[in-house]
């Protein structure tokens, strides 16, 4: 009879909060954007950059009339690949480059999709698809959330963004991986974070955040300017439009706020696995052999992202002991099996 041993991992790492955060001011002046931005370039730093959700928040929250204002993203020469995810501490170096895309795919849209076989392939982002959620919330374990509704790019990114984290980014193989699995059976290509475009920040700026009104009309969309509502009772609340550049709006500039010092907080994540031992035999209650086996638990981690500094130990049960014991057949074993589902957090 096959024996399955369960064991707990304790992750302890590091992590350094952002403290680059940006103080907004709101311009009740009537300026076209090109006088806008020469009004927040000589009083303050520049036309408002929006980094992430809290950003934008924050930028609503420094408005005091309801209305329309400039910020300052505008329409570029040169089109580049983003991740709708904008969070510069989600990845690691190298993360925001990885693709995997389907060999002599055409150009033919600007937002990515996933086959069931893994590979990549672009679309126009009006076209209708299942799509994945990325939940990096404390408190739940489903990173990879599958929505099984067809929606255009940018009515997923906003169910994403209301619900969950983002849409999902793929930032290795290992990544890209795990979901060709989960989506394998489905049938159905995903569309995932991945979008084109030629938008740049007056500030140059790479932040990859949008928040465009899904419902604009599309016959405005040679516009070159990006307004944002502040009206909370439209349904457009927050929402960003482009619009004609010489018309006069107030508008919101931004300067660096007063950063403080930020102490290191320490992160600790618990990971239950199962293994079968190749040896039957093996006595997992030696210490050198569990050593052992936490070295190359270690270094696969390590493999797939984690960082150098992390440490990773064995977290004893309260009977002192490291490795429980399951036969195969046992009548709890397919409910013990349900909990130890092997957790994966990369932000440590």
């Amino acid at each position: 009879m096959e024996t399955l041993w369960y064991l707990t991992l304790l992750i302890t790492g590091f992590y350094t909060p952002s403290s680059c955060l940006h103080q907004y001011h709101f311009i009740t002046n009537n300026m076209n954007w090109t006088d806008a931005q020469s009004y927040c370039r000589a009083h303050y730093t520049d036309l408002a950059t929006v980094d992430d959700m809290e950003d934008l928040n924050r930028l609503i929250t420094s408005v005091s009339i309801y209305g329309w204002y400039w910020i300052g993203l505008k329409k570029g020469d040169s089109m580049k690949w983003h991740w709708s995810l904008a969070d510069r501490r989600f990845y690691r170096e190298g993360e925001t480059e990885f693709r995997n895309w389907d060999t002599g795919t055409p150009q033919n849209g600007n937002c990515a999709f996933m086959s069931t076989a893994g590979l990549w392939n672009n679309a126009s982002c009006d076209d209708q698809h299942h799509f994945i959620c990325y939940d990096g919330k404390q408190g739940t374990n489903l990173t990879y959330v599958l929505i099984q509704e067809n929606k255009t790019w940018i009515d997923a990114q906003s169910y994403c963004r209301q619900h969950h984290t983002d849409l999902l980014s793929v930032r290795n193989q290992t990544e890209n991986t795990e979901i060709e699995k989960k989506i394998s059976l489905r049938g159905l290509p995903v569309w995932i974070g991945l979008f084109l475009d030629s938008w740049i920040w007056s500030d140059q700026s790479d932040s990859s955040f949008r928040n465009w009104w899904s419902r604009y009309p599309t016959i405005y969309q040679g516009y070159n300017c990006t307004l944002v509502s502040s009206n909370p009772n439209e349904y457009y609340y927050s929402e960003w439009i482009n619009y004609p550049c010489g018309t006069n709006f107030p508008f919101i500039c931004y300067e660096p706020a007063v950063e403080t010092p930020e102490i290191p907080q320490l992160n600790r994540q618990v990971v239950r696995m199962k293994m079968t031992p190749k040896d039957q035999h093996l006595n997992l209650s030696d210490p050198a052999v569990q050593d052992a086996i936490l070295k190359k638990i270690r270094n696969k981690l390590k493999e797939q992202g984690l960082p150098a500094d992390t440490k990773v130990t064995w977290k004893k049960q309260l009977d002192g002991k490291v490795f429980h014991k399951e036969e195969e057949g046992s009548p709890n074993k397919e409910e013990e099996e349900k909990k130890m589902k092997k957790m994966t957090k990369r932000e440590l």
